[in-house]
């Protein structure tokens, strides 16, 4: 197997370019780095279209790359540890096929609405607390393009077991109208979480932007506004974390 030891490699040039949301969207493909994060891909069904190892790693890594053998490329370390992105790198990573985006269905099945999230690092948190607790499919408003590395690793290989959906807000709350989906928005205006009666299916539950909160439409076609309550020395809390603790507090029944 041809060892590659130059950044002038095509395949190279292509990897590194996936760093970039204009290529990503180009070529349909993602990067995710670390063992885990392979092995997870692998488990979870996804399109793995080019495996890098680099040249040490080969025998560590060798059932892997049995499940990819004719899509495995072997680097120098050099030019891995020049290629990779994290401090410490494993010696393996891959591109992903990224998940066609299909049209819209509300279901009876709870799902999450993220409303002009902006951090790639809350996005990642979020993923991966709704993987945890059931939230597999997830309506993207203006949010930040999950497939950022940083929010790749931020999810810790959540990103292989949710589904992402583009929409607009009018559409959303079309959408819920028409099927009889009940929209509770996270605001702190909103009424104490903990003290609500709360539904365990048809509904689905908003996050809105950090800094700004939600918007005029969202509230306006919203059933209900809720908010987890704190002390006064805290104003608010990061988006992920308010997501997280909202998902657990809906999905606890189901532990």
């Amino acid at each position: 197997m041809e060892i590659i030891s130059s950044l002038e490699n095509p395949q190279i040039k292509k990897l590194k370019s996936l760093a970039e949301k204009k290529f990503r969207k180009f070529y349909g493909e993602y990067v995710v780095e670390g063992e885990k994060c392979v092995r997870e891909a692998i488990f979870s069904g996804a399109t793995i279209t080019k495996l890098f190892v680099s040249e040490s790693k080969q025998g560590e890594y060798e059932d892997i790359i049995k499940n990819c053998s004719e899509k495995t490329v072997v680097l120098t370390d050099k030019l891995f540890g020049k290629i990779a992105d994290t401090v410490n790198p494993q010696g393996i990573l891959a591109e992903i096929e990224m998940r066609h985006s299909e049209d819209f269905t509300p279901k009876s099945k709870p799902f999450l609405v993220l409303d002009r999230i902006s951090d790639p690092g809350n996005l990642g948190t979020i993923i991966r607390t709704a993987v945890a607790t059931g939230f597999s499919d997830i309506v993207l408003i203006d949010t930040v393009e999950p497939y950022n590395p940083k929010t790749v690793r931020a999810s810790s290989s959540g990103i292989f077991f949710v589904n992402f959906y583009p929409l607009d807000t009018t559409s959303l709350i079309k959408k819920c109208k028409d099927e009889g989906i009940e929209i509770l928005v996270a605001d702190m205006a909103g009424k104490n979480v903990f003290k609500i009666n709360k539904p365990t299916e048809n509904y689905c539950l908003v996050i809105c932007n950090e800094a700004n909160g939600a918007s005029k439409e969202i509230l306006e076609g919203a059933d209900k506004i809720i908010s987890l309550p704190m002390l006064p020395e805290m104003e608010s809390l990061n988006a992920g974390v308010c997501a997280s603790v909202l998902m657990y507090e809906f999905s606890k029944e189901n532990f």
